[in-house]
This record gives C-alpha cells, structure tokens and sequence, in this order.
C-alpha cells in the first residue's frame, strides 16, 4: 500500500465514525420534537454539529463557546422536546470520547467540560426563547390600539389572560419607574396580593446593594433613552418578608405610534430552576442513570484527579469488578429484575469499602469499579476480595425470588509516582480478562510478566490484517513421512509469518493471531484454497498418485456450518479430486473429555466431517491425547489419520519410568490395528524419533524429518518418490 494510502486511512476512519455517531444522535432525538427536515436533512445538520464538538474538544483547550454554539444551535432547529436534552447527553457521553483521537491531556475531563458547556448553552438559548415569544406577543397586543391605553382597553381579555397565565414574572412599568401592571406569577413569587404594587416605583423592588442598583438604575436608564430595546440581566428582588430572591430580568421597550418610550416591560425568571437544571444535567452526565453511581466517565476523571494530588510515594488500589454469570439473571428473571440487582450490588459494594477513602462505580453493563485511596495502611487484596464475594453472596430478595451473585476481580495497587489513569485501568481490566477464563469467584493481582506476554500477543493479532494484506503470511508446506523409512506420504499446509521484527513464525503463532483478530475464516480459506491449487499443481507435474495436502482446521472452521459448501466450492473451482484433500479437526471442537458432543458446535463439526468423508475428502483429528473424547470420535467417525497432541510426544520422549509410553503404546496400537494412521507431532530431536516407532506411530512430522518451507522442498521430495520403483 503507498504512502498516500496510510494517509487517507485514518480521515477516513475518523469521517466514519462521526457519521455513525450522527446518525445514533439522530435517532435518538428526532422523534423528541417536530422538526421540519428530512431524515438526511436531520442527519447532515446533525453531522455538522458532531464537527463542531470535535473541534471544540481537540483543540489547545477546550472551546466552550462552540459547545454553547451547539447546544444553542439544537434549539434554533427545534430539537427542543422533553428528552431532547438528555438523549444527546447520553449519546454524546458514551460514543464522542472514542469518534476521534483526542490525543491531549485529560480527554475525559474534556468531555465533560464540552457537554456541560453544551447544555448550559442549549439552557440559555431555549430561555431566551421563551422571553422573545413573550415579548412578540406583549408587542402584538400593545399595537393593536394607537397607544398603551386604547390596547388595553381594546384588548383588555386578551391582554390580562395572556400576563395572567404566563408562568413568567411581569412587570409593566413607565420609563419613569412607576409600576402599573403585574401579574400573578410576580405577585405569587414577590409575596405580594394582586394589585399590591401598582403605583410602586421599580426601584423599590430592587435589593439594597448599592452597586446592584445603581447597575440596575442605569440599565433602565439606557431603555428608557432608547439607547438599547432590550437588555438581559441578573438581579436580585426583595420578597415582601424582607429577603432577596436571585432572578433574571429580560427587559424590553415598549413604544407608542410615534417610537417614544412608552412602557417598559420587565419579565422575571427564577435563576434557580437555572441551576437546579445545571446541577441536574452535571449528574445525568456524570452518573450511571441506573445504580446513582458515577459513570466510567466520572470515574476516569476522578482517577486523574487523585493520581495528580497524591504524594508520589503513597499506594493507590484499583478493583475491576464483572459480575459472574449475570446474563443468567437478566436472562432468567428478566431485566427489570436484573436492574434491581445491580442496585443491590452497587450499595453492597459501597458498604464493603465505607471506612476507606473510595470512588465506587459501575463502568457499564455488569462491571464496576472501586477506588482505594491511599489511608493508614495499604488494604489487603485478598481479604478485601474474599469480603466482596462474602457480602455479594447474601440472599438479594426480588419479591418471591431470591438470588445471589459473585465477582471475578482484577486488582492493581501502584505508587501514584509516575501512574497514568489510563494505563491504571487498562492493567486491572487486562488482569480481569486473564482471569475469566479461569472460572468464577476468583480474584488476582496484575501480573505485569504475563501482561507483557499478553500485549505482544495482542500486537501481533492487531498487525495480522496488514501482514495478509502485504503477503508476510505466506502458505508453507511440511512432509509428512512414514518414520520406517523416511517415504513421503503426505504433505501438511501451514501458514508462515515472515514478520520484520520477530522473524519467521510459526503455524500456531499465526492461527492464535487471527482468532484473536477474527480474522480465522480468511486466514483458513487462504490456506485451503492455496492448498487445493498446490495439489493440483503437483498431480499435472507428478501423477495423480501424490499423497493428499492436509490442512489443520481451526475449532471454529470446524464449526462453521458453511465449510462444507466452502470445501465443495474450493474443489469445484480447482478441479481437485476430494481424495487429494485431508482435512483435519480438533478433538475438542467435536468431543468433550466426557465423551459428550462439545455443545451445538460439537454436533455441526461432526455432521461436517461426516459429509465431507461421504464427498471422498480425507479425514483427520489433530490434538489427540486419547481419553474418552478421542476414542469416541474414531468410534463414530470415518478417520483416516490422528495426529498425537504435542505435549504428548515431548512427554513419552521423556518418560524415563516408560509408564507413560507404555500406555500411549498400548493407545496407539489399538488405532493402527482400526487401520488409522497415527502420526507422531513434532519429531523434533533424535529421542522423539528412535520412540515413536516403538510406540507405534507409522507416520511422523517435524522439524527433524522436514521443516515447514517453500513448495520447492516438497517438489525436490515428490520428484524423488516418483523416480522410485
């Protein structure tokens, strides 16, 4: 791939993802409130936006004014329903952080800064909204007569039923101050009877801080000498007991035919609904809308927060919690059940840690997370485990049902000195992962051998889609040859990784890589269809008696109900006769070590393999140990070869007791004698080759007897075994 190709690539990963994170934005607000676009019209204004935020958020600093733009902007389009607001939070919360690299200190931080600037933003335009509808119809009915009095005497039921009803405070009043109209709403939240302050002057009303007055007196004075037609202002009010009342005014000149100043007209709205809606929207924001408990988002920050306080010196600990089976619960009793559930847990998990300095949170789903700041001594990880386990353990009651939950935790206890948030939670979330896999209820420090370990084996699937690209992995063949005398009589396809850092890699090392990666079905029709086209190749150039390519196949190839039909297309395409193919399986994708189908997927892998030996392919089992499962599958199943499991040939090598290699002998002599192949795996070294032969095995593959190479190898061997008598 050129240069310029790297290049485009990630714009336009980034391009894609804000149009996808439009598009959920779209669909979660556009039923809220009538909006008179398109659904594409709505998507591309909305696409706009989501621009705008990412600028807003990945700049130097985080511009909150064009986060106010676009909140503001959503109530210009009317996007101003009763969960509009809250909708484009939750959206925005959980899929702006990962639409583009924000590769700046903070992200989360960050986050939450932009949608709080975009909700007070939405806030204030949607309020000024409302003051412009009052004002528009406070003119409407004002010039309906020649002047102030012949309106309201003209439209007098109007009037009063339009100020009586507004929800509003108002004050109508003269350029000079006095008051000659208000209505209820005023009266009610001033404390005063109807009709109690006309004739007042405006002034009165005003709290007695001298500079809030004066602030106050001049504003009016600008109106009322027609040097602005509105202003907009926070004030306070005296209540009629005497205390002050935090509000805001919207002021507005009303004027006569001539354009003189005729009244003033003063709309109040309580501030504090301003804040109690901010304060509101900082916890929606903040909070796991479900337990009350802060959302990863607040957690992220928080840790940053800590980290960045602490003396270098002192120790954090950091739990990743996931709950075990809990798919059983939402399943099983539902998920209005399984909701209270996760209630239960997240108090239960608050008392387990009430007497440390901690942040307990639900990280999304069935997972949490717990905090431990640093206090008197260092807490002990596995008492603090066992106790989780311990309190989680205790009956929950759901009306006639009761049910109980454990945890699998991965922890991490680190110096604050030189610990990033980031990396913190990916190392307890990495321990959690190694640990699922061994069972539920468990609990484990992170490891940070094993977790190196891990990360290059995570690097590596993540550069295997490259590498198919880029022809690194190529198809290798391998001999397989009778351990008698060395006779080819068969050849093995594998995949070769000419990595440029690690060199050479193995068949194993490449198809652990692409199930990582989910990549396997490629990688296994890559190796198929090169192995087909080598065999026929081989037959034109050899004869049709070249032994059969066999292809090692993954559990889940094995389980795919299309490898049939991809089997049939390969041979069709290739004009490969099926005897020419050896495909080979599993023992654990068909057969547990009970004896027992390996689940549904056990029954297709079976079902397959049946069709494809009726076809005339050639069928196989690699990995076989013996055991019930192993013996069960040559019970039922047509096999033509076993491959023995390689710990089984580095063991029998060097058994010095021949207690083992006395009973592999025995296993094995019972396959030959079903006429199966048995072909040991890997004839590495000179003591696996001298057993072998004693223990039975009539065929053999291995570095020792062959390495896995270029196609060239085996032709050299095909071209020898064809000059044979």
């Amino acid at each position: 791939m050129s240069g310029g190709d790297h290049r485009d690539q990630p714009r336009s990963a980034a391009a894609l993802a804000r149009d996808a994170l439009a598009r959920e934005w779209a669909g979660a607000i556009s039923t809220s409130a009538y909006v008179s676009m398109s659904p594409e019209d709505i998507h591309r204004y909305l696409r706009d936006l989501t621009d705008r935020l990412m600028a807003a958020l990945t700049g130097p600093e985080v511009d909150t004014q064009i986060a106010a733009d676009v909140g503001a902007r959503l109530v210009a389009a009317n996007f101003t329903g009763p969960k509009s607001l809250s909708r484009t939070l939750e959206v925005l919360a959980d899929t702006l952080p990962g639409t583009g690299r924000i590769d700046v200190d903070r992200p989360t931080g960050r986050v939450i800064e932009v949608l709080s600037a975009l909700a007070a933003g939405y806030s204030w335009a949607l309020r000024d909204r409302v003051f412009d509808q009052q004002e528009d119809m406070a003119r409407t009915l004002l010039h309906v007569g020649r002047d102030v009095e012949q309106a309201l005497v003209a439209c007098e039921a109007q009037f009063r039923e339009m100020v009586d009803s507004s929800p509003m405070g108002i004050i109508l009043s003269e350029p000079g101050g006095r008051i000659v109209r208000t209505n209820a709403a005023l009266d009610t939240r001033l404390g005063y009877t109807g009709g109690e302050l006309l004739g007042s002057e405006l002034s009165e009303l005003f709290a007695t801080d001298p500079d809030e007055l004066a602030a106050a007196h001049q504003a009016y004075q600008r109106l009322s000498r027609g040097q602005e037609s509105r202003i907009r202002m926070p004030g306070r009010l005296r209540h009629h007991n005497g205390e002050s009342i935090e509000l805001h005014l919207a002021v507005s000149v009303l004027r006569d035919t001539e354009q003189r100043p005729r009244y003033l007209a003063t709309m109040l709205d309580d501030s504090t609904e301003l804040g109690l809606l901010k304060t509101w929207l900082e916890h929606q924001t903040l909070h796991d809308l479900q337990t009350g408990l802060p959302n990863r988002q607040y957690f992220v920050s928080h840790l940053e927060w800590v980290l960045g306080r602490l003396d270098p010196s002192e120790v954090v600990t950091l739990l990743h919690l996931d709950l075990d089976c809990f798919s059983a619960i939402n399943d099983g009793l539902g998920h209005c059940l399984g909701d209270r559930v996760l209630d239960v847990v997240g108090r239960r998990l608050r008392k387990v840690v009430a007497d440390h300095r901690t942040m307990v949170a639900r990280l999304g789903g069935d997972e949490f997370a717990i905090l431990i700041e640093p206090g008197d001594q260092v807490p002990d990880v596995g008492v603090l485990a066992e106790t989780i386990n311990i309190e989680l353990a205790e009956p929950i009651h759901l009306g006639d049902t009761k049910t109980a939950v454990t945890a699998t935790i991965g922890a991490v206890q680190r110096k604050a000195g030189g610990a990033d948030h980031t990396e913190l939670l990916r190392s307890a979330g990495a321990t959690l992962r190694r640990l699922r896999g061994k069972g539920k209820r468990q609990w484990g420090m992170f490891d940070a051998r094993a977790d190196a370990t891990e990360r290059a084996e995570l690097l590596l699937a993540a550069e295997l889609p490259g590498a198919l690209r880029t022809g690194e992995l190529q198809v290798a063949y391998q001999p397989v040859v009778a351990l008698n005398d060395t006779r080819l009589v068969g050849v093995e396809a594998v995949m070769s990784w000419r990595h440029p850092e690690l060199g050479v890699l193995p068949h194993e090392r490449c198809v652990q890589a692409a199930e990582q990666t989910g990549l396997v079905y490629a990688v296994g029709a890559r190796i198929l269809q090169a192995a087909a086209d080598r065999a026929v190749s081989w037959r034109r150039r050899f004869g049709a008696d070249v032994p059969p390519v066999a292809v090692n196949l993954t559990p889940l190839q094995m389980q795919d109900p299309d490898l049939v039909a991809a089997a049939r297309a390969v041979l069709d395409r290739t004009g490969l006769p099926p005897a020419g193919l050896e495909l080979r399986a599993p023992v654990a994708a068909i057969r547990r070590a009970d004896g027992l189908l390996a689940g549904d997927g056990g029954a297709v892998a079976e079902d397959n393999l049946r069709v494809l030996a009726e076809l005339g392919v050639y069928i196989g089992l690699y990995d076989f140990a013996g055991g019930i499962g192993g013996l069960r599958c040559l019970a039922d199943l047509p096999v033509y070869a076993v491959q023995v499991a390689a710990p089984v040939s580095v063991q029998v090598a060097a058994d010095p007791s021949r207690i083992l290699s006395q009973s592999v002998h025995a296993l094995v002599h019972i396959v030959r004698a079903s006429g199966i192949n048995v072909i040991a795996f890997p004839v590495n070294s000179a003591e696996q080759a001298v057993c072998w032969p004693w223990v039975g095995a009539n065929w053999g593959v291995g570095d020792l007897l062959g390495p896995a190479g270029p196609p060239e190898h085996i032709e050299r061997l095909l071209a020898a075994r064809a000059r044979l008598p």
